[in-house]
């Protein structure tokens, strides 16, 4: 956690009858996973909340399923999903040290939402501002934040 506050994430989700997630953190690390058998949204809604503030789900499919889009509407953020469903072998490649195939499919998701961000989050990490984090959160959810960034003074990381 950042200076006492809750980490803002990234959820991809896998739902079935075993529901897989995985919760990775604005810099793309795995900060969480699991498998939660016949989950409701609100259980998923209330083990994401534990872990910190999303700021993106993702699905493996497209268009994501409609439980992926009730947990983005109960958590008020946007939902990712790629122009085209990822293909198992996509999936097996991005999680190779992943056994459970309901987490490997949400961390592919939670991964594939990720690199879309990357450049622009790594930019934001590269000017480390007082508040990274919310600047981060801004890219994600589709704000604009050059204003924001114009009247702030900060140093390039060495």
């Amino acid at each position: 956690m950042l200076d006492g506050e809750r980490i803002h994430i990234i959820v991809g989700i896998d739902p079935g009858i075993k529901t897989g997630y995985a919760i990775l953190d604005l810099k793309g690390a795995l900060v969480a996973s699991g498998c939660v058998k016949e989950a409701s949204d609100e259980k998923m809604v209330e083990i994401i909340s534990e872990v910190g503030v999303p700021v993106l789900v993702a699905s493996d499919t497209h268009p994501a399923s409609h439980f992926v889009q009730k947990i983005a509407a109960r958590l008020n953020i946007r939902v990712f999903s790629p122009k085209e469903s990822l293909k198992k072998i996509e999936k097996r490649e991005m999680g190779r040290k992943i056994t459970d195939v309901h987490i490997r499919d949400a961390y592919a998701a939670a991964i594939k939402a990720y690199r879309k961000y990357q450049n622009r989050l790594r930019q934001i990490d590269a000017i480390d501002p007082p508040d990274a984090e919310e600047l981060k959160k801004m890219v994600i959810m589709g704000h604009r934040i050059a204003e924001r960034l114009e009247s702030q003074t900060f140093k390039y990381k060495e």
